[in-house]
């Protein structure tokens, strides 16, 4: 899986991006090859200013998946990484098991007739 972070407004810490590849490899690495590639950007809207301005989107790309992207925006960077890619995962899931239902289903399908 390889793996890119991208910042926009400000600069990540390296702890912000140990932090980031962490999580996406404690929460994407299940799902083996159908994760090619994950892109992480992280954005500062309004800069110094503080607020509920944090936003991290992540975008997945793999064979079978095509293109995932969700974004998450709080207060802080960590806690938006820690919702985006769990969020993320969530629906790679949900994405691949109705994936291997409607292949299932049209097996049994076929089988019948």
């Amino acid at each position: 899986m390889e793996i890119h972070i991208r910042t926009k407004g400000f600069t990540a810490t390296q702890t912000q991006r140990d932090h980031a590849k962490r999580r996406i490899h404690a929460h994407l690495s299940r799902f083996g090859r159908e994760v090619r590639e994950v892109t992480l950007r992280l954005t500062d809207i309004n800069g110094p200013k503080g607020g509920l301005d944090k936003v991290c989107q992540v975008v997945v790309k793999g064979p079978r998946l095509g293109v995932a992207t969700l974004a998450e925006q709080t207060n802080e960077v960590l806690a938006a990484i820690d919702l985006a890619v769990e969020r993320v995962a969530a629906t790679i899931g949900r994405t691949l098991e109705r994936q291997r239902q409607a292949a299932t289903t049209r097996v049994s399908v076929r089988r019948a007739s």
